[in-house]
């Protein structure tokens, strides 16, 4: 399985069913080979894939976030070569234009995001690894707005931390982004997850908060009800009678 975190979230979930998988980022084409099914999760670097249809193996897609955006001649000829192609969402599989492929989501570890119990509580955790498209000017306007609530912003670029000083929001504490295994306990140190942005493919946080016991306000919906496709209990099952059809 190729990918960043979505590929270590997915394999994990995988192995808690039994099924025998490898998670890489950056594999060499050569030790691919030594693979049945090479998995890739996001479709921004696969012309190392493309080659492997000539040795029989076979090449599950799935495409995520805005990987809709990225496409080149050589994802769109791996899109075409790919056993089965993969979406998070209908929005996504529109923008990409196939007819072929099955809508699944990357879910949620219901075993890992749950309520834990903390005496004390910040108000609300704010995701911002990009200050534009996760609307940045909209937070700040909040926190002015709400001084009386504190706000974590979890950003990307560490020397944002450093070059942000401004007197009219003392409520607003910046951090850097968090490692995935400490989210549970990020979530449990806050009382309501906002996040606000330009472009979203089918994200899990809101999820994740919502299973934490946290109040979520996405794109400003409420979110109340976690999907049932997004949870790892009904869709990694779903998901390995596709590998298990493919390895026939």
């Amino acid at each position: 399985m190729l990918g960043g975190l979505n590929a270590i979230i997915l394999a994990k979930q995988l192995r808690y069913y039994g099924v025998d998988t490898v998670a890489k980022k950056g594999l060499s084409f050569h030790k691919l080979r030594n693979f049945d099914i090479v998995y890739a999760i996001g479709i921004s670097e696969l012309r190392q894939l493309v080659p492997l249809r000539a040795f029989s193996k076979k090449l599950v897609l799935h495409v995520v976030g805005s990987d809709a955006k990225k496409m080149s001649r050589w994802t769109k000829r791996a899109l075409i070569l790919a056993n089965e192609i993969l979406y998070v969402s209908r929005e996504i599989k529109k923008e990409i234009g196939l007819n072929k492929g099955k809508l699944i989501p990357i879910p949620i570890d219901t075993k890992k995001f749950a309520p834990e119990f903390r005496s004390l509580k910040r108000d609300v955790l704010y995701y911002c690894p990009n200050e534009k498209i996760y609307r940045l000017d909209w937070i700040l306007q909040y926190a002015k707005n709400h001084l009386d609530e504190t706000i974590t912003v979890i950003v990307g670029r560490r020397d944002f931390l450093h070059s942000f000083s401004d007197p009219r929001y003392p409520n607003v504490l910046f951090t850097p982004v968090i490692d995935y295994e400490n989210m549970v306990s990020c979530y449990n140190q806050h009382r309501k997850l906002i996040r606000m942005t330009l472009y979203d493919g089918y994200p899990k946080m809101p999820y994740e908060a919502l299973l934490c016991g946290l109040k979520v306000i996405w794109n400003g919906k409420h979110v109340i009800k976690v999907p049932s496709e997004m949870r790892m209990e009904n869709t990694i099952p779903k998901l390995i009678s596709i590998l298990r059809e493919l390895s026939r």
